[in-house]
């Protein structure tokens, strides 16, 4: 097993290596709701007050948590073989001054003393933030990405949550079960720091060589407000970690171009209620520039996906684009793209291209444009979160009993290419090799066949 030398925290990006990491003390059983055994953790403290901004007695409530003691505390003793094995201990014997010895086994940051996710540091971890203005649909996304690969048709895997269990039990009661069980669309992020999901990811996959293999890497995403997005200091306190990031998803709303708004308002007055009051796409390229390449004027190699969302809105407007071109992919876009056992790369190529293609038509290439300028490496994607187009009615908040608008969606969700952008990105980082001899969507069918008609032909040739 290859040993990690590094590992970065989740929560404040300090890079440091796994044997670094502090050990919590357990809680004392049986005393609930006393502060017997507790202590203000300073560093724990710090992080609530300056990065989570809470107020000083939300902060002292959090911080006040049972001892963290250092690995290198004389009192500590630790399994020499598990050290040897992973390169770091991942459990600690600490006997206390009255002689009782104590297992510890939840590990911290030594920065900022947050809990770090199970098994932190044994594998690969991958940083993935999503970006994109307001309501263009990052958290839908986000909450739906994690669905379909909970729940993947692809590839035989497994998606675990190994984070905090207070962050998860929140994302499912204010994201997963609104939008998934009830079809309700979850409302705006706010401007805060998200705290990180974490999770796990095993799967099993094709290689080039068409034998499957399995591999298992740990994946931490990030959800950050739009709004923080816009300026400098909303990016640096709460979107610190996108240039810790191993790969970005950048959700661009086709709503709000303006070609296409208009014609939304014509084909169906209900989508008006979806277009976005405002565009803050240049604004955010130029906050993302000045953190990026400020004083480094070189461009960023973190991958970015650049993806075109709501693109299931698209088949509510009748566009020359798709009419001149009879054979382009996103005609074929509607429909979930299958990658069974392994990624089609060639949907992937051919997808990135047509959406490039569809900018410029749209007369929107300054999006790809911004792109290009900060990052070397970029590809494009269409997805639509929802597959269908949300419903909106007005309702009365039974808080203030004032008249609010409520987003809902009329049955089930029929997401499509969610997945792609997340597949693309552990490619740029050799997880999921590309294989691609296999079934095509009707466009790229034509093009296989014709290169296999060319290679019976060579072949024939080369044999005389």
């Amino acid at each position: 097993m290859k040993k990690v030398e590094s590992v970065i925290c989740p929560f404040c990006c300090h890079r440091f290596h796994p044997n670094e990491a502090d050990f919590r003390l357990p809680a004392v059983k049986g005393k609930k709701k006393t502060k017997d055994g507790l202590e203000l953790d300073e560093l724990l403290y710090d992080y609530q007050t300056d990065v989570l901004q809470v107020t000083e007695k939300e902060a002292t409530s959090k911080a006040m948590q049972p001892p963290a003691i250092e690995i290198s505390n004389p009192e500590v003793k630790y399994d020499e073989t598990e050290l040897a094995k992973y390169g770091f201990v991942q459990h600690v014997t600490y006997t206390s001054p009255d002689g009782k010895k104590i297992i510890c086994e939840k590990r911290l940051c030594p920065n900022c003393h947050n809990d770090l996710p199970i098994g932190y540091g044994i594998r690969e971890t991958l940083l993935i933030s999503i970006l994109g203005d307001a309501r263009v649909g990052k958290s839908v996304f986000l909450t739906v990405l994690i669905s379909e690969l909970e729940n993947n048709m692809d590839f035989p895997s497994k998606l675990t949550f190994i984070g905090d269990t207070q962050v998860r039990e929140s994302f499912y009661e204010n994201y997963q079960k609104p939008l998934l069980k009830n079809h309700e669309l979850v409302s705006s992020t706010k401007r805060k720091k998200i705290p990180p999901y974490a999770f796990n990811f095993w799967y099993r996959h094709k290689n080039e060589e068409g034998v499957m293999e399995e591999n298992t890497i740990d994946i931490i995403f990030y959800d950050i407000a739009g709004e923080d997005l816009r300026d400098d200091a909303g990016i640096r306190q709460n979107g610190f970690n996108i240039k810790d990031s191993s790969g970005l998803i950048f959700l661009v709303d086709p709503t709000n171009f303006n070609k296409l708004s208009d014609l939304f308002r014509f084909s169906d007055s209900s989508l008006i209620d979806a277009i976005p009051e405002e565009n803050s796409n240049q604004q955010i390229f130029n906050t993302l520039y000045n953190y990026f390449l400020g004083l480094e004027r070189e461009k960023s190699s973190i991958p970015m996906a650049l993806l075109l969302s709501k693109a299931d809105l698209l088949s509510f407007v009748n566009l020359d684009f798709f009419h001149n071109k009879p054979e382009n992919r996103i005609q074929h876009l509607f429909a979930d793209e299958q990658h069974a056992g392994a990624v089609n790369m060639r949907s992937v190529k051919g997808l990135n291209q047509e959406v490039r293609e569809l900018l410029a038509y749209l007369g929107e290439e300054r999006i790809l444009n911004n792109a290009l300028g900060c990052f070397k490496t970029v590809s494009c994607f269409a997805v639509s979160s929802l597959g269908k187009k949300p419903m909106v009615e007005q309702i009365s908040d039974p808080d203030t009993n004032e008249t609010i608008e409520k987003g809902y969606v009329d049955g089930p969700l029929e997401p499509f290419r969610v997945k792609e952008a997340f597949y693309w990105i552990l490619m740029r980082h050799r997880h999921m090799l590309k294989f691609e001899n296999r079934t095509y969507s009707p466009y790229t069918q034509k093009t296989v066949e014709k290169l296999t008609f060319l290679q019976r032909v060579f072949a024939f040739f080369a044999g005389r």
